[in-house]
């Protein structure tokens, strides 16, 4: 009897065994499926930052060579057999994926050796939580923000071009320009964040705070959808979330093909290495003649800095008046006498349409377009920059000329945001959508980023950025700050003789009976945070005639 039943028992496994073989194999194939599509993502995210880096080196590299190509047409033959298989599991459904399992598990091998190859090509890719893409003002107060915030060491990098630590650029046209050896302003004195009255974030701070700072690279390639950014050199860094912190770039003549713009003493001022160059033609060309190409904010202080040098300076711009996006002419004239009286000339209505330059290649004179022709032993162009935005063409979406954000900086890219010049945001106050050109901004929104993206992170609350435009400058004696927004009415008050020895003077712009930006030349602190607090509120206005009257005092009163 137990002979009989042990062999129905072992005829039973004998007749089932096939079928047990097939199911685990059916099991099998279900399960090396799932790791084959798994393995053959990742071999596309490789390829594809091999093929992004390829792109990348220009002129030959790492990545230039025959057995990288050669990898990549076996990356398509493996992905075709895939399809093939992936085609075929589906005509017979179970016996398919039975029969197909071996190939499967051949797949998965071989797909492991191609993704360990890929990488070995690659060779060590840098990851980070966070990269700031862009080394200038922004990055360094952002950098700032992180630290407050609470930041682990080696989660952030900030990736530039130039070749030092995060500054504040407005010192290159003011005190980096000043004569007196002593009193010039020079690195590492003027590193953020001192323009706001912060502690200054020298490179040790950085490296206290494991922040790693990637200087002198420029990233040439951009990989949103991958979170892969690609240096000039062939290095690759990826990200969790990006910061857009590119600035803007200098418009130059040689864009616009302007005949002799590329003669020597013909400088732009963007960087810090624009300003080295200046200040060393400046000591070789002492007491020369200078011609200022713009009337905009870089034109009106650096003729200031040139004249301050002992040079004989012209000023030459377009416009009926210097700074036209802001000055009204009541305001404008008043600057333009005092550059006059301190021996500026100003040429005004033509532009210049060329260059002559010596047997060195060096500017000698700028051609006019009304027929003159100005001596020149330097040029300063300043004729306005453009957001550094192309990396990120078709990738992001955009509106008025930059990346379009939202109130907390957020880009249309989840993990992406965008500062300082190239954000366009919504400006509450105004309710329309904005991009701004200045350093106050720069600082602002680049710290309330940072705090978006730990609110995100932790699920706190943020409120929207809510910015009150504010511009300043400072020449010779002269500095003023302006507030809000510079539409509608303006009312000009207080005295603006461009002889007196202390000139204070203002105005307002009204627009729907209200106040809605404040100006103020010579203006104590305590003026200035009224005059911001009042293009803040936006009080009513009853009487124009009155209002004049009260001037200064009337924002006093808020």
């Amino acid at each position: 009897m137990a002979s009989s039943f042990n062999f129905v028992i072992g005829s039973a496994k004998f007749i089932f065994a096939p079928i047990e073989r097939c199911l685990n194999r059916k099991r099998n194939f279900d399960e090396n499926m799932k790791v084959l599509q798994k393995l053959l993502k990742e071999l596309n995210t490789v390829k594809e930052v091999i093929e992004l880096r390829l792109s990348a080196e220009i002129h030959g590299g790492t990545m230039q060579t025959e057995e990288v190509k050669n990898w990549l047409d076996d990356v398509q033959r493996i992905k075709t057999e895939i399809e093939i298989i992936e085609r075929k599991a589906k005509e017979k459904k179970f016996l398919s994926r039975v029969f197909l399992g071996k190939m499967v598990e051949e797949k998965v091998v071989e797909l492991k050796a191609f993704l360990r190859k890929g990488k070995a090509f690659l060779g060590m890719v840098k990851s980070f939580k966070y990269i700031i893409v862009g080394g200038g003002v922004a990055a360094g107060y952002a950098a700032r923000e992180f630290d407050r915030q609470g930041l682990k060491p080696g989660q952030l990098a900030i990736i530039s071009k130039e070749a030092v630590a995060p500054y504040e650029r407005p010192t290159l046209s003011k005190g980096y320009l000043n004569p007196n050896p002593k009193a010039a302003a020079r690195l590492p004195e003027f590193h953020v964040c001192v323009g706001s009255g912060g502690d200054r974030l020298l490179p040790d701070w950085y490296k206290e705070k494991g922040i790693q700072l990637i200087l002198g690279t420029e990233i040439v390639k951009v990989n949103l959808a991958l979170k892969t950014l690609v240096s000039a050199a062939g290095e690759i860094f990826n990200f969790q979330t990006l910061i857009i912190a590119t600035g803007s770039t200098v418009i130059r003549l040689t864009d616009f093909k302007v005949e002799g713009a590329d003669a020597k003493n013909i400088f732009y001022l963007r960087e810090l290495e624009d300003a080295d160059k200046l200040v060393e033609s400046i000591k070789m060309k002492k007491y020369g003649k200078a011609v200022i190409i713009g009337g905009g904010y870089i034109g009106l202080e650096v003729a200031a800095a040139m004249r301050i040098n002992d040079f004989d300076v012209t000023m030459v711009y377009p416009d009926p008046w210097c700074m036209p996006r802001l000055f009204t002419p009541t305001m404008a004239a008043f600057y333009e006498s005092y550059y006059e009286n301190k021996g500026i000339e100003i040429i005004k209505g033509t532009v210049s349409v060329g260059f002559n330059a010596n047997a060195n290649g060096e500017v000698k004179g700028v051609k006019l377009k009304d027929g003159r022709v100005l001596e020149a032993d330097i040029v300063v162009v300043g004729v306005g920059a453009r957001p550094l935005t192309a990396l990120f063409k078709g990738q992001l979406e955009e509106d008025k000329g930059g990346i379009k954000t939202d109130g907390f900086f957020k880009t249309s890219m989840p993990g992406v945001y965008a500062v300082g010049d190239v954000a366009t945001f919504p400006i509450k106050l105004y309710n329309e959508m904005r991009r701004v050109e200045h350093v106050d901004h720069a600082r602002k929104s680049a710290e309330h980023a940072v705090k978006a993206i730990k609110a995100n992170e932790t699920g706190k609350e943020l409120e929207e950025y809510d910015y009150l435009p504010y511009f300043y400058s400072r020449t010779f004696e002269l500095s003023w700050q302006f507030y809000g927004d510079n539409v509608g009415e303006t009312l000009f008050f207080r005295d603006n003789n461009p002889l007196s020895p202390k000139p204070k003077f203002g105005s307002y712009w009204i627009k729907d009976g209200k106040i809605v930006g404040a100006f103020l030349e010579g203006g104590t602190p305590e003026e200035n945070k009224a005059i911001a607090k009042v293009s803040r509120l936006n009080p009513p206005v009853e009487n124009l005639d009155q209002l004049k009257k009260e001037g200064l005092s009337f924002a006093s009163k808020f």
